[in-house]
């Protein structure tokens, strides 16, 4: 072993594994897709590496010598202990779980977050829930970001995220009485905090309708904030609403399409990072809430 550097990889111990195991250059490599010159250049280095013959090739095949029986004796309990070692940080990774941290759009936190939540708390009440609420835009840069786990985004995001739909919402004009559409350039808006998305939306609707630009408005802060205006006259607002809102000052809804009459909508989504390995406990909640998004994807009162 004089001058050996001990550079073996994981590959290698895999390699005199399955190779023991088979005593077939190709089907091993095969099994771990290698061609068969990659894998005999990486077992003679092995064999210069150790200082060793670790087979001796003959018209019937590969035999292993002593030496090489004892490598793959070797390579076994290796790769057992990094299985073991694999699993048994898991299970302390998950057990170290107990917060998932979500991030909800202020609208979806009113209406629907404690129809996804409550179920699930209930029947893992070990599971605790900090809440994020932000704008989607900034939400879902923290879902890339690993500042939350999951998010509940309104608006459509593309990147490298899982995304389930989890409904869509109507988008009304919100008055204290009836407008004509056709009247909504010489009225009073009201603007509000929302997502870039949802913004495009609406200037997308409002120069398709009026040729002209979304004009701007009176900032109020939230969406909540303009109902009691709206109520005093003090102008209207374009807003996407789910079917439970609480329209507790009575005030008018209509629906607003696009020109061709098809209802503008605004969809919903339940993102995730995609590849990273996900605690078992997370990976639970987000099955758990896919599943819930099959069930109800009809129901964009639910989401």
């Amino acid at each position: 072993l004089k001058g050996c550097d001990f550079s073996m990889k994981d590959s290698d111990w895999r390699i005199l594994y399955e190779l023991h195991k088979t005593s077939n250059l190709t089907k091993t490599a095969n099994l771990l897709f290698m061609t068969q010159p990659t894998l005999t250049k990486r077992l003679k280095q092995m064999e210069t590496e150790w200082g060793c013959t670790i087979v001796d090739r003959t018209p019937k095949g590969l035999t292993f010598t002593a030496e090489g029986n004892f490598l793959a004796a070797q390579a076994e309990k290796y790769l057992e202990l990094f299985h073991d070692t694999k699993e048994e940080l898991k299970k302390l990774q998950d057990a170290a779980l107990t917060e998932i941290v979500i991030g909800a759009s202020y609208t979806y936190s009113k209406y629907s977050l404690a129809d996804v939540l409550v179920p699930y708390q209930i029947a893992h009440p070990n599971i605790k829930f900090r809440i994020v609420n932000d704008s989607s835009d900034a939400l879902y840069r923290q879902v890339l970001d690993g500042s939350v786990d999951v998010g509940f985004l309104r608006g459509d995001y593309e990147g490298p995220v899982n995304r389930t739909l989890l409904g869509e919402t109507q988008g009304f004009l919100v008055s204290k009485t009836p407008v004509e559409l056709s009247a909504l350039p010489g009225l009073h808006r009201l603007d509000y905090k929302t997502n870039e998305k949802t913004t495009r939306i609406l200037n997308r609707w409002w120069e398709m309708c009026f040729e002209s630009a979304y004009p701007s408005g009176m900032m109020v802060g939230h969406i909540d904030g303009a109902w009691k205006l709206i109520d005093e006259g003090m102008g209207y607002a374009l807003s996407f609403l789910p079917e439970n809102f609480e329209n507790r000052y009575q005030l008018t809804l209509t629906p607003l399409t696009w020109p061709d009459g098809t209802p503008m909508t605004r969809k919903t989504w339940f993102v995730y990072p995609k590849e990273k390995r996900l605690p078992e406990k997370l990976a639970d909640f987000i099955k758990y809430t896919e599943s819930l998004a099959a069930s109800f994807s009809s129901s964009s009162a639910y989401f």
